[in-house]
Order: structure tokens, then C-alpha cells, then sequence
């Protein structure tokens, strides 16, 4: 009797195991924020009363080099192609007048364009187009 409940209770213990699905190990919580991290970008808004300003320290570079190398950027965008050699950054007596970018990124000019931008990823936070104001 005793053998029969051993080999009885042996054979509930397999068939239980076999019934239950194979328990996966959580995903690993610190590798999925690592990758919101890269996706959650910060937000910077240039305000209505920066793009008179930019403009006017800007009224003077040449339009026809800024048509001539123009290329289009938008902000959750990133700078492309040569952008770090046609990049200028804004002077400091501009970016005091400015709400401060988010840590990490910097004000730069580029054919026309005031952007906000990350120096090491070339995302772009915020764009305004210095070649449409009045």
C-alpha cells in the first residue's frame, strides 16, 4: 500500500508538471527602460516672442546661400548629412534672451533654421524657419 501511494502520488506530481505551462522568467525591467529612455525624448517649444529675435540677429547672413544649402529639418527629426560641418552654434547674448534647452542640448543655426538640437545624436527638439518671418 504504501508503494502503491508513492508511485500514485509520484505520477500526480509529473502530470501536474506537464500540465502547466512552462513559467518564462520576466522580462528584464531594466533592459525595457533602457529602451523607453531612448525613445522618450525631451520637449523644448521655441515661444512666439524667440522667432523676432532670432530673426533679427540672423537678417543679415546671405539668403542666397541659405536657399542654395538649404535642407529640411523638423523637429522628432534628425539633423542629416553634413550637418555638423554647416552647424553654428548661437551666440550666448542670443541664447540669454532664450527659454534654456534641455539639459544636454544646444541652439544651433543651420541654412536658415534656429533648431534645438542634441550634439551627439543630431535629434532635433524644436525648429523654427528664420526664412518665413516678416
Amino acid at each position: 500500500m504504501k508503494h502503491t501511494l508513492l508511485l500514485f502520488a509520484a505520477s500526480l506530481g509529473l502530470a501536474a508538471a506537464i500540465s502547466l505551462p512552462a513559467q518564462q522568467p520576466p522580462p528584464d525591467r531594466q533592459q525595457d527602460r533602457g529602451r523607453d529612455k531612448e525613445h522618450a525624448r525631451p520637449e523644448y517649444h521655441f515661444r512666439q516672442e524667440d522667432a523676432p529675435k532670432l530673426r533679427q540677429h540672423y537678417k543679415n547672413i546671405d539668403g542666397d546661400i541659405r536657399q542654395h544649402n538649404r535642407g529640411h529639418f523638423a523637429a522628432g527629426e534628425r539633423l542629416s548629412g553634413d550637418w555638423r560641418k554647416r552647424i553654428h552654434p548661437v551666440p550666448e547674448t542670443v541664447v540669454a534672451e532664450l527659454p534654456p534647452p534641455p539639459p544636454g542640448y544646444v541652439f544651433g543655426y543651420i541654412d536658415g533654421y534656429c533648431v534645438v538640437y542634441d550634439p551627439r545624436t543630431g535629434y532635433i527638439a524644436d525648429v523654427i524657419d528664420l526664412t518665413n518671418l516678416p
